[in-house]
């Protein structure tokens, strides 16, 4: 029996109606799973799911209300706030509580960034970056589809401080994480270059060869296959040599290309924890909330990610 906290997201967008559409897959696997999803004290909820007072030892299908918050909450789906943000961030908050006392497995439902900060959460990038503070060590994003994994070597920061950010990069943290997932078995890895057609041999830039060459020197070392730089215009392409897993310089540089290939079924696993942590690749989708026109399948392959032998094949 396996332990899956998820934790809510921000009521306010399409989270809801995803667990109302996944109810009936959570219900079946909560036959043998212990299944909770941790929530504030507001009235958006899914409609039949029991709430616990505190984790019970069989299996099912729960949510758990956390402690702590003062009078319940209204909220209006597709109008998101700086409560709605707190919120989102607190339930993520208590969700790592009850991971640290469970050792359980972790799904996050998409938050928005832009409304937890305004709550008043300053610093606050991502899930990702939070997971890295709260269990002190660092994390990395692998995004993984069917077909396509890919780890963007920096994550939530504006263009201009992509470089600053690659030059403190900690490739020993990634060569770790990269060894010790249950995702990856040797895998082969490919290297996007930063710059255009990959620098053109230093034509276009020099990071190819003053940062990312020295830092894919020590995966290297630890024996993995890995090749670059790719141009990264052309590393999707069909007829393109194929990996098992691809380091983009940037964000947008990575997820483009594999959202486009991996649609709906991608999802977002955080590398260099002792647990499995795993999120849909998609957003709060606010402007669609309340219509009745969520796709539950990102929250659905989060499930079967968790629930499968652990061990994917690539």
């Amino acid at each position: 029996m396996k332990t899956i906290l998820i934790s809510e997201g921000d009521p306010t967008s399409i989270n809801y109606e995803l667990l109302e559409s996944a109810f009936p897959l959570l219900q079946s696997l909560g036959k043998h799973h212990r299944i909770y999803l941790i929530r504030g004290s507001h009235n958006q909820t899914v409609p039949s799911l029991q709430n616990l007072n505190k984790p019970i030892d069989g299996p099912g299908f729960y949510s758990l209300t956390w402690k702590g918050q003062g009078k319940s909450k209204t909220f209006a789906l597709g109008k998101p706030s700086s409560a709605s943000g707190k919120m989102a961030y607190d339930s993520l908050l208590a969700a790592l509580d009850y991971q640290k006392e469970m050792g359980a497995d972790l799904i996050t439902l998409p938050l928005s960034k832009e409304w937890v900060v305004r709550a008043g959460v300053k610093g606050f990038r991502g899930h990702t970056e939070t997971l890295a503070e709260a269990y002190k060590r660092p994390t990395f994003m692998m995004m993984a589809g069917e077909k396509l994994n890919v780890i963007p070597l920096t994550t939530h920061v504006p263009l201009k401080d992509v470089v600053k950010e690659l030059k403190r990069f900690d490739w020993k943290g990634l060569t770790r994480a990269i060894q010790s997932s249950p995702y990856l078995n040797h895998p082969s890895v490919g290297y996007l270059g930063l710059n255009p057609h990959a620098g053109e041999g230093g034509k276009i830039g020099t990071e190819e060869t003053t940062i990312l060459k020295k830092g894919v020197s020590l995966l290297q070392k630890a024996k993995l296959k890995v090749e670059g730089p790719l141009s990264a215009d052309s590393a999707f392409l069909p007829g393109a040599k194929p990996y098992d897993l691809y380091l983009a310089g940037y964000h947008d540089q990575g997820l483009i290309p594999f959202k486009l290939l991996e649609g709906k079924k991608g999802v977002n696993i955080t590398l260099g924890l002792d647990f499995t942590r795993v999120s849909p690749d998609h957003g709060t989708a606010f402007g669609i909330a309340g219509k009745g026109c969520a796709d539950p399948t990102g929250l659905i392959s989060c499930l079967e990610r968790l629930v499968e032998t652990k061990t994917k094949p690539i």
